[in-house]
């Protein structure tokens, strides 16, 4: 599990796994997925609410979208970029989410539906390092801690089987998985389930980058099986 890890430590560790992919990015070999796990239960949500947002989170040159109209996310200090909404809030103070075994370190969060319902966050976006080598590990462990995390108390959980998912631009060769499942919120007019989007690629003994999507589901606005690969898609190195 990861340790609490400071935002500008984790920038070094992403830079350095980002190094160790763009070498090896273009080899064609795709992830082969491993035999999904359920996860077990108990815990937070999209419902927690990180630091305000601010406009910006880009470190020098932006590239254009891969989206027409959207807008680009690239952490400060890791040639890493992904699309999102123009309407998305991105915040680049938060560094982690969660306490304990269970914390996430991130980089490059974005957000979407901050208080659509009291004190809920619709949508999170983020870049983050498992230390599992392997992507369908990898990224089997981002959204059974995110679940867990995210969204409590728990009433279900559900890992599908990681799937063979490539960049749209084909450079970059990883798994998705989507874990999903119940929770009890503490208002009724919000949301009851989720589902953690996760596209995890390779990154050698360092570990595999992990781009999830972390979503309140069945209320309006919600992100989507579909939508949420779209955006996962636009993942790319330079």
């Amino acid at each position: 599990m990861w340790p609490y890890v400071a935002i500008s430590a984790l920038v070094v560790v992403l830079a350095a796994t980002v190094t160790i992919v763009l070498a090896t990015r273009d080899s064609g070999s795709s992830a082969l997925p491993a035999t999904s796990t359920s996860v077990a239960s108990t815990p937070v949500s999209s419902t927690t609410k990180p630091p305000a947002t601010t406009p910006s989170t880009t470190s020098g040159t932006t590239p254009a979208p891969l989206i027409p109209g959207y807008q680009v996310v690239v952490p400060a200090g890791v040639n890493a970029a992904w699309d999102i909404p123009a309407d998305w809030k991105i915040d680049p103070s938060a560094s982690s989410f969660g306490t304990g075994t269970d914390q996430v370190p991130l980089a490059g969060l974005a957000q979407e539906g901050v208080d659509y319902c009291p004190n809920f966050v619709r949508t999170n976006m983020f870049l983050s390092i498992a230390q599992q080598p392997d992507p369908s590990a990898a990224a089997t462990d981002i959204g059974a801690r995110m679940a867990r995390i995210g969204w409590s108390p728990l009433t279900s959980t559900r890992a599908g089987n990681p799937e063979p998912f490539d960049s749209s631009d084909h450079t970059l060769h990883g798994v998705f998985v989507e874990t999903s499942g119940t929770f009890t919120p503490p208002d009724p007019h919000c949301a009851s389930t989720y589902s953690v989007y996760t596209f995890a690629v390779a990154g050698g003994s360092t570990g595999a980058l992990v781009l999830t999507i972390a979503a309140d589901t069945g209320v309006d606005r919600a992100v989507n099986r579909d939508f949420a690969r779209r955006l996962l898609a636009t993942f790319r190195l330079f």
